[in-house]
């Protein structure tokens, strides 16, 4: 396979794992007993993520999020909601800034789960879709 092609498979495979977390949203809910959230709001589409954390001696024990978005900005809610149980307020952290510099073009390692986001990057207008549950996160553990 030329490597276009191999481009194109790898974008297509991206592209169905964010629409499949957008038509199923893992972790949409509320969470009754959260420590922290934070909303962050989109203000040219109006999209608006709430993300509530249960965190535990500096350990996220539990994440949710709830409110309206796009497909991409839905999927990231849902996969950041993932892999931050079981991590500590700082690794979280790391790995929003490590999400935010792919979305820039650098190369950086993420989570498997976090790997469909790969798949925004090209696409400058859609960034601060990917990236508004991830601003929510920093607020919340600001």
């Amino acid at each position: 396979m030329s490597e276009t092609g191999q481009s194109a498979s790898i974008g297509a495979m991206y592209q169905e794992a964010l629409l499949a977390h957008h038509r199923a949203p893992h972790n949409r809910r509320e969470l009754p007993d959260a420590t922290t959230q934070a909303s962050h709001k989109n203000p040219v589409c109006g999209d608006e993520i709430t993300v509530m954390l249960q965190v535990a001696d500096g350990v996220i024990a539990d994440a949710a999020f709830s409110g309206r978005g796009c497909s991409i900005a839905t999927a990231s809610a849902s996969m950041m909601t993932d892999v931050l149980r079981g991590r500590s307020v700082a690794e979280s952290l790391v790995l929003g800034e490590a999400v935010d510099r792919m979305l820039n073009g650098a190369s950086v390692e993420l989570p498997a789960e976090l790997t469909p986001l790969r798949g925004v990057a090209p696409f400058a207008g859609r960034h601060g879709c990917a990236r508004m549950p991830w601003q929510a996160l920093r607020d919340a553990l600001g």
